[in-house]
């Protein structure tokens, strides 16, 4: 291969162990995460599926993280002019596994919140529209999943220029709808919520700090619309990919965060005590649930005198779901309390001899 003066003066650089680091810090990001979000459940003796979910996005984040790590072994993070035939080969077939596990992991990062939602807020109107936005993001995503795995047919044409095959031309076009898809359909996740919440009768303070939560999700909509302009591969592909692969990454660790951080209450309370907690045995009035009639009317749902980590009953005649993040009552809720014990205290003043 003849290469020019410039492209030999520069045949010494290598990206590859920024890429590696890149990589292996990401993926224990995620792990984190994913750990911290499952001892929290843990906690509160509750677990559900969408923390099996959540497990699912952060094994493809390992294995898309992983075949990015082995892509440095093959030429990712070098020029493409110093590498051999062999090793373009077998760096191309990781780059098709990376991609394949990224989709994966991008597609359960946002069931989990759907899943998220179902769990924590049972509107029956919204209800249908949690479910049908999961089958609508599933059906999507398997049909990526079968365009990826039939980019070129033999699929081996994809990865090795020796092999014959019929290929689809235009691959960065696919890259760039399946991409601005995804933006769409996380605008419409982050905003799914957020009229229920601020329907609640809540201080604002607290609806603020709701909405706070569901919008780390814009987070993640900025790092796929900055990896939109990634999408556009260079003639030097080994080395442009470097910046490619991390913004990848980094896009799935911020899903995987956006849907956990909301999960993390009870190591709060802890760990820090950044939120005060109650010792086994007393008493409180704790908001566990969100119940609604079937006019969709939310309504608060409180369990009086209950002994902490107990479970909230819903009567069967009300759709509910149980959170596992309390909410603190408004003030009405402890008006009516301090007059109600005010009253009993009467009561029992007169009933004195």
């Amino acid at each position: 291969m003849n290469i020019t003066a410039e492209q030999a003066a520069r045949s010494h650089e290598t990206r590859s162990d920024l890429m590696l680091g890149v990589s292996v810090a990401l993926m224990a990001v995620g792990s984190l995460l994913v750990a911290g979000r499952l001892y929290c459940r843990r906690l509160i003796r509750s677990t559900g599926l969408d923390d099996i979910s959540a497990v699912l996005a952060l094994a493809f984040l390992i294995a898309c993280g992983a075949s990015i790590a082995d892509m440095t072994r093959h030429g990712l993070g070098r020029h493409d002019w110093t590498l051999s035939l062999d090793q373009i080969v077998l760096y191309g077939r990781c780059f098709w596994l990376s991609v394949l596990f990224y989709t994966i992991s991008l597609s359960f990062c946002k069931i989990t919140f759907l899943l998220q939602y179902l769990r924590i807020m049972n509107v029956s109107r919204m209800r249908w529209v949690y479910i049908g936005s999961i089958v609508f993001l599933s059906i999507w995503s398997a049909i990526t999943i079968v365009g990826i795995c039939t980019l070129c047919i033999p699929l081996e044409a994809f990865w090795d220029p020796r092999i014959k095959g019929r290929c689809f031309k235009d691959q960065t076009l696919m890259w760039y709808i399946n991409g601005i898809m995804h933006i769409v359909v996380d605008f419409a996740i982050i905003v799914m919520p957020l009229p229920i919440v601020w329907k609640l009768k809540l201080p604002l303070s607290q609806k603020l700090w709701l909405s706070g939560i569901f919008g780390l999700g814009f987070f993640t909509i900025a790092i796929s619309i900055l990896r939109l302009q990634w999408l556009t591969p260079e003639k030097d592909f080994t080395w442009w990919n470097v910046t490619a692969a991390s913004w990848s990454l980094a896009e799935l660790v911020s899903g995987i965060a956006c849907s956990c951080l909301s999960t993390f209450k009870p190591l709060l309370k802890k760990v820090n005590g950044w939120v005060p907690t109650l010792r086994s045995g007393e008493s409180t009035h704790i908001l566990h649930g969100i119940a609604t009639d079937d006019s969709d009317r939310i309504a608060v749902v409180e369990l009086e005198d209950a002994p902490y980590g107990s479970r909230l009953q819903i009567p069967n005649s009300a759709h509910a779901f149980g959170t596992e993040t309390s909410i603190t009552a408004s003030k009405g809720v402890y008006e009516a309390e301090r007059k109600l014990r005010k009253s009993s205290k009467s009561s029992i003043n007169k009933n004195e001899p």
